[in-house]
């Protein structure tokens, strides 16, 4: 699966599931590559997903008191029993309009913000409205391919390896919610013939717990 993204000014974004991990490239306006990295799907849970809104405050204020200043330097240049033409009012108003299209195409496109958490990681990508459906998307297909995968490598249990390591392994995978309490359960069971791997107290004593037939 892949997902792109790409700014007017800030180059491009891509995050690829790929067979061992996820593959992260950003890149610059130009194609030259910023950031280039492959996270091992070990290294990815838990997944989350935050929206925020980062609007550039001292930079809009910027903008609005030079956009005041440029207009009381042409006043300054008019005559002062000169009233306003028509031009005036139509060249004030289509600065006013363009400053309002400014900031909601920036709210809509610039300045929100879909960060998407790993355990390790964080990728920050543009928070359009055209794109939430995908970039939710995105963020839930991770999830369930870095399950998946860790089932696959990780899940399994042979009753001839090493035992405390592979307990210890189920034990980080149900941390991880990649296998249920019960699942977990099931697999320690098989792997060293008790019901439970913890010791039974009684009178006390501690007492072994019950092997399976």
């Amino acid at each position: 699966m892949l997902l792109e993204q790409r700014r007017l000014w800030a180059g491009s974004t891509q995050l690829v599931l790929r067979q061992h991990g996820l593959y992260l490239c950003q890149r610059q306006a130009g194609g030259r590559p910023l950031l280039e990295v492959e996270l091992p799907y070990e290294e990815i849970l838990p997944v989350r997903v935050e929206r925020r809104s980062s609007v550039p405050q001292r930079q809009l204020l910027g903008v609005l008191f030079g956009t005041l200043w440029m207009a009381q330097n042409y006043l300054s240049y008019q005559p002062a029993d000169r009233p306003l033409s028509d031009a005036d009012w139509g060249l004030a108003f289509g600065v006013g309009a363009a400053l309002l299209a400014f900031y909601f195409y920036g709210q809509r496109n610039w300045w929100k913000q879909f960060v998407l958490l790993t355990a390790r990681s964080s990728v920050i990508l543009a928070d359009r409205s055209s794109e939430q459906a995908a970039l939710q998307g995105f963020a839930d297909a991770l999830e369930q391919r870095t399950k998946q995968y860790l089932r696959q490598e990780y899940a399994q249990i042979n009753p001839l390896g090493p035992i405390e390591l592979q307990l210890n392994r189920l034990h980080w995978l149900q941390g991880l919610e990649v296998l249920t309490e019960a699942e977990a359960r099931a697999s320690a069971t098989r792997l060293t013939g008790r019901l439970s791997p913890d010791t039974m107290h009684s009178m006390g004593q501690d007492l072994e717990t019950p092997y399976v037939n």
